[in-house]
């Protein structure tokens, strides 16, 4: 059984799905993927743009560099790591580079990987 860790961000905007929904659907998605999940983050009513202003982002991004507790961070929702395209990109780039992964129910790693990939390539261009 894979390993994996949960992350939940709200929004004081409420955009976002509260953190018990979030919760639930990332359960359901673990238990159907044959996920154990080892390890949760937290950022409630947290901003979404940068990530290291954020501690549970920050433990996650700690985690897959020195502890290695887990392969997966799932998420409920692609903006739930950030609003801004680019930090969610710095963020599966990071976790290429360790050998991590990111999923949620709306977008596998292999379709993160491949937008981060386009858009490394589109900022070379320029």
């Amino acid at each position: 059984m894979e390993r994996a860790a949960t992350y939940i961000r709200t929004d004081t905007e409420g955009e976002l799905p509260g953190a018990e929904q979030q919760r639930a659907a990332l359960a359901a998605y673990a238990e159907d993927r044959g996920y154990e999940v080892v390890a949760g983050y937290e950022d409630l009513d947290a901003p979404g743009v940068l990530l290291y202003h954020r501690p549970g982002i920050k433990e996650a991004i700690e985690n897959i560099k020195e502890e290695e507790e887990w392969e997966v961070l799932l998420v409920a929702h692609p903006r739930a790591v950030s609003d801004d395209a680019s930090a969610v990109h710095e963020l599966v780039h990071k976790f290429s580079l360790y050998n991590n992964r990111l999923e949620c129910p709306a977008r596998s790693w292999e379709e993160f990987l491949a937008d981060m990939k386009a858009y490394r390539r589109q900022m070379a261009r320029r």
